[in-house]
């Protein structure tokens, strides 16, 4: 049932934004005409415990944690019988639809979006947790190019060695081998799928894809063949900007960067 012009946990709901995969999101405004988003887990996932679980967990990290390329979380609770969450309003679109529309902003501030992205990332880890399904449909990009990470709902604690995780979870393109591989993860994971994520922002192509795990998982047996370096994509690429996000991509976790501290400062230099 739509929310429009109604009041929802003391929020003025003015428009739906998007319908998810678990959630639905609006923008709402508070009494004095402030205005945020609110995100509520659809009613059919309401007797789901896992899907509970998830979405509760995105609300706990969030409100540990506190960037500027981090989406905010300003509360959360049960309202008429809907779990939510009150987040930042982000005026702009995510990395995603940027990409559908081969948005020439992409080109024009790249650096600073990287920058933003490693940086908010940076602080997920330096926080205690990893993000695990960091991808472009999970970065807010605002009006004044300002790179914001949403979707917590995958997150665990950070582990202080390499650890197994039960369940494996998230899009499989964005996957690092070793977690496809269901071998132990740790930081390495993300800053992974960071550099697919960056690959992808810049050159406007995946350098691995695949619909399902499996899949995926065929191509890294391949990987160098796949993966074409940046500068064949993007001719006026900065040298030092593809070396980052090729050491990134490492297939070898070992020879990945072992801190998103390191791949920010590379960026930076």
């Amino acid at each position: 049932m739509a929310l429009e012009g109604s009041t929802f946990a003391g929020f003025a709901v003015l428009e739906r934004i998007a319908q998810g995969g678990m959630a639905d999101i609006y923008r709402v405004a508070d009494a004095s005409g402030h205005v945020y988003v609110l995100r509520m887990l659809l009613p059919l996932h309401k007797s789901h415990w896992r899907e509970n679980k998830r979405f509760q967990t995105g609300c706990e990290v969030l409100r540990k944690l506190d960037h500027p390329n981090i989406v905010r979380c300003f509360g959360s609770g049960d309202f008429n019988g809907r779990r939510y969450v009150i987040l930042e309003f982000v005026n702009g679109s995510n990395l995603r639809e940027k990409l559908f529309r081969n948005d020439p902003d992409l080109r024009a501030h790249r650096l600073k979006l990287l920058v933003g992205m490693a940086a908010g990332l940076e602080h997920v880890h330096k926080s205690g947790f990893l993000h695990l399904d960091f991808k472009p449909e999970n970065i807010l990009i605002s009006r004044d190019h300002i790179s914001k990470i949403i979707d917590f709902d995958l997150s665990i604690p950070r582990p202080r060695k390499p650890q197994r995780i039960s369940v494996l979870s998230g899009t499989p393109s964005y996957l690092a081998p070793e977690q496809i591989a269901r071998e132990p993860v740790d930081e390495r994971a993300d800053i992974f799928a960071f550099g697919i994520t960056a690959y992808e922002m810049l050159s406007g192509k995946k350098p691995i894809t695949g619909n399902t795990a499996k899949e995926v998982l065929a191509k890294y047996a391949d990987f160098n063949n796949h993966l074409r370096p940046l500068h064949t994509l993007v001719t006026d690429i900065p040298r030092a900007i593809e070396r980052t996000v090729l050491k990134c991509l490492e297939k070898d976790v070992d020879r990945r960067y072992p801190s998103m501290a390191l791949v920010l400062r590379d960026l930076q230099s």
